[in-house]
């Protein structure tokens, strides 16, 4: 027997796309321009089965549910809403008007024709006299067995646990294919490295061979552009480390965890002690807590940065004292790393942490002006921020405020 389907969409492309495909499936399909038109055509020529859009001119897909639904001679119509909008109120108010299932757009092919199967499945059990069955449910990986006794209940819950799973697997497969593309991105980022660097290196090791091989030849002036050639080199090298570093940083997966704070604050110290001894400077750790929760990595470069950047800005006072100190503020674990140095204007407070923007030249303190942009980065990967305190001469505090999440972390 041919099943006869209405389908009610203002849509013309939406509702010729429905058509074509209900059509393949071996079923005659009338289709209406509008919630009036169709239930002139049900009243007229009940169908066997109503698919329609809620959002339309002149009726919407709910009245017109609600109409068919309360007639006699149509009541009996197993009848879709095909919409955009199925949050839970939608549904609920499908279900009150009488719909049998929801199908959200934008939707698979399969989707609507497994849909629509079903429901004819389900008319012939009925027409039978046949007992309802079991219905199972698959949600990701499990398995439900549900009983059919309210069968439009069932197909309301089966239509929006089966949306869920497919949005939840498609979320999946885009995790799979952002994860493979970031380990492309990496091998691509890694590759550009040593493709740039190599003729650094070049540039460099032949300006030494140049200087070591050619001395007696050299004047001041040429040995001198030898050793711009080769700071210049080195730099480059450096710049292309520092941005690789903060690509990795945006690539890099959150993984939480407790972070054993004072072992890495000492680590860093212990990494700089040579210049710490060799410059007598004087360093200073009160933290009033020992561990933190967040990216350890990420903490690792962040306090890195602000405790080299301490270092290189008091390179030039007598007594370079520094002082990392640590402070719980309402719902922050706030980290702050200080030092005596030769400071900045205050206006300046946030271009400091603006990639590439440098404060000071680079004839008077080397850098790449990436430091602290990454220590901000860090810190937005957290959900936390950063900022500055400072004067010109009276040296700099910067911040790093972590939210706190501290379930089970040591004080």
């Amino acid at each position: 027997m041919e099943r006869r389907i209405l389908v009610v969409e203002d849509s013309p492309t939406q509702a010729e796309r429905v058509r074509l495909l209900l059509e393949r499936e071996g079923y005659r399909v009338e289709v209406a321009a509008n919630g009036r038109e169709g239930l002139q055509r049900a009243q007229s020529t009940p169908p066997d089965l109503i698919i329609s859009d809620v959002v339309m001119p002149e009726m919407d897909g709910f009245t017109l549910c609600r109409l068919v639904k309360s007639t006699a001679a149509t009541r009996g119509i197993p009848f879709v809403l095909l919409t955009e909008r199925h949050a839970p109120p939608d549904v609920i108010q499908g279900f009150e008007v009488g719909a049998d299932n929801f199908i959200p757009k934008p939707f698979a092919d399969a989707v609507l024709s497994e849909r629509v199967r079903r429901i004819f499945e389900h008319l012939d059990r009925q027409m039978s006299g046949a007992p309802e069955p079991e219905v199972t449910l698959h949600v990701g990986d499990r398995r439900f067995v549900v009983s059919a006794g309210k069968a439009q209940i069932v197909e309301l819950l089966l239509s929006t646990l089966e949306d869920l799973a497919q949005a939840n697997a498609l979320l999946q497969a885009r995790e799979r294919d952002l994860e493979f593309k970031t380990q492309e991105l990496e091998a691509f980022a890694y590759s550009v490295s040593h493709d740039l660097k190599a003729p650094l290196r070049g540039m460099g090791g032949f300006a030494q061979m140049i200087q070591e091989d050619y001395a007696d030849r050299l004047d001041d002036k040429g040995r001198h552009y030898l050793d711009r050639i080769r700071e210049s080199a080195q730099r480059m090298g450096v710049l292309i480390d520092d941005l690789l570093e903060y690509s990795r940083v945006e690539r890099r997966a959150m993984r939480w965890e407790p972070v054993d704070l004072e072992r890495l604050v000492q680590d860093l110290i212990a990494d700089r002690q040579a210049d710490i001894d060799t410059r007598g400077v004087r360093v200073e750790v009160a933290l009033p807590f020992r561990e933190i929760l967040g990216e350890r990595e990420g903490l690792r470069h962040a306090l890195a940065n602000l405790l080299d950047n301490a270092l290189k800005f008091s390179r030039k006072v007598a007594h370079p004292t520094i002082t990392i100190r640590g402070q719980v503020r309402d719902a922050e674990r706030v980290l702050s790393v200080a030092d005596n140095g030769i400071g900045f204007h205050p206006k300046d407070r946030e271009r400091a942490f603006a990639i590439f923007q440098r404060l000071h030249s680079q004839e008077e303190y080397e850098g790449t002006g990436i430091g602290l942009a990454i220590v901000r980065r860090v810190a937005e990967r957290h959900g936390g921020r950063t900022w500055a305190e400072s004067e010109p001469g009276e040296g700099a505090t910067f911040y790093l405020a972590i939210p706190t999440r501290d379930e089970g972390l040591a004080a």
